[in-house]
């Protein structure tokens, strides 16, 4: 049985996708124009410097259209529904591994957030991440920030995805079946 889980707050999550893809664009527009100064002979090579810099920075700000795209999970597998990326179906015999996500804040690191939600609507951060090599290249970003190298790597969030506990029960079943071998008699 299909279960879809979203973000939810979709108009925030817009926003915030949008968001990215234009402050990439703009940073991306940026180091066009540092290496042009640079080739115009700007003193020092900084340009050069600057524009690499801005490329590094700019792939932390693309992680944020790639990192918890909403899903459908199903017995057959997941299909990954990133709002500005192609959609993809990912078969479980493709999941490499379910581990914790990572590039969560531990709950002591988060006082600020406690005091603003209160005490008895907070609850930690928890996550899980897929490694998937056969996803896109861009879903790279995260499985190097998470320590994966640079393997593809989504998460599914209790703050990203709606009904986390039953994403993260269904996902665990149906990657546990999948890696069983089937029994004959």
């Amino acid at each position: 049985m299909k279960s879809a889980h979203d973000h939810p707050h979709p108009q925030r999550e817009r926003l915030v996708q949008y968001g990215a893809l234009t402050v990439t664009g703009l940073m991306l527009l940026a180091i066009v124009l540092q290496l042009v100064l640079a080739l115009l002979g700007a003193p020092g090579g900084l340009f050069v410097i600057t524009a690499l810099l801005t490329l590094l920075l700019a792939l932390f700000i693309l992680r944020l259209t790639v990192a918890t795209p909403a899903v459908t999970v199903s017995e057959d597998g997941l299909e990954i529904r990133p709002l500005i990326w192609r959609s993809h179906f990912v078969a479980w015999e493709a999941v490499r591994a379910i581990k914790d996500y990572t590039l969560l804040p531990d709950e002591g690191a988060e006082t600020g957030r406690r005091a603003i939600v209160g005490r008895r609507k907070y609850r930690p951060a928890e996550g899980k991440m897929l490694v998937i090599p056969a996803l896109p290249r861009h879903y790279c970003i995260t499985g190097v920030l998470a320590g994966e190298g640079f393997v593809p790597v989504i998460a599914v969030t209790n703050r990203t995805h709606t009904e986390y506990d039953k994403l993260v029960k269904k996902m665990l079943i149906y990657y546990e079946d999948a890696a069983q071998p089937e029994k004959t008699d």
